[in-house]
């Protein structure tokens, strides 16, 4: 088991390895002239920038949607809030009535009535 074990890991060393190698010869190490150092960094500049542009340009679009969703709670909340405020004004107004009633009933409990004790209810002769 411990053989196997070394045996595999001098394996993937020598892999490794062998890797390494590979790709340090693929890259030839040149100097590169003032010239070509310039053209390069203006490459990398121009990528950078094309790179931000497009992030200013998703982060505008993210907060254009983030903005149009609140925008969208508030008008919600406008049209809760006139609900709310119907609904109060019924309510007072239902109230009103309701004290209204109340106190109307409360006068004509309390007024006396007068019925007269004699009524004179003459027949009506016809001729």
């Amino acid at each position: 088991m411990k053989h196997q074990l070394i045996g595999s890991l001098i394996l993937l060393v020598t892999a490794s390895s062998l890797a390494f190698v590979t790709v340090a010869a693929d890259k030839p190490h040149k100097k590169m002239t003032l010239a070509e150092k310039g053209e390069q960094a203006r490459q990398e500049s121009a990528e950078l920038e094309r790179t931000q542009l497009q992030k200013a340009r998703e982060a505008a679009k993210a907060t254009a949607e983030r903005e149009q969703k609140a925008l969208a709670k508030v008008q919600s909340n406008d049209w809760e809030a006139q609900q709310l405020e119907k609904a109060r004004v019924q309510s007072d107004e239902r109230l009103t009535r309701q004290q209204k009633y109340l106190q109307q009933a409360q006068e004509a409990a309390t007024q006396t009535r007068k019925i007269p004790k004699e009524t004179s209810i003459e027949p009506v002769q016809s001729e």
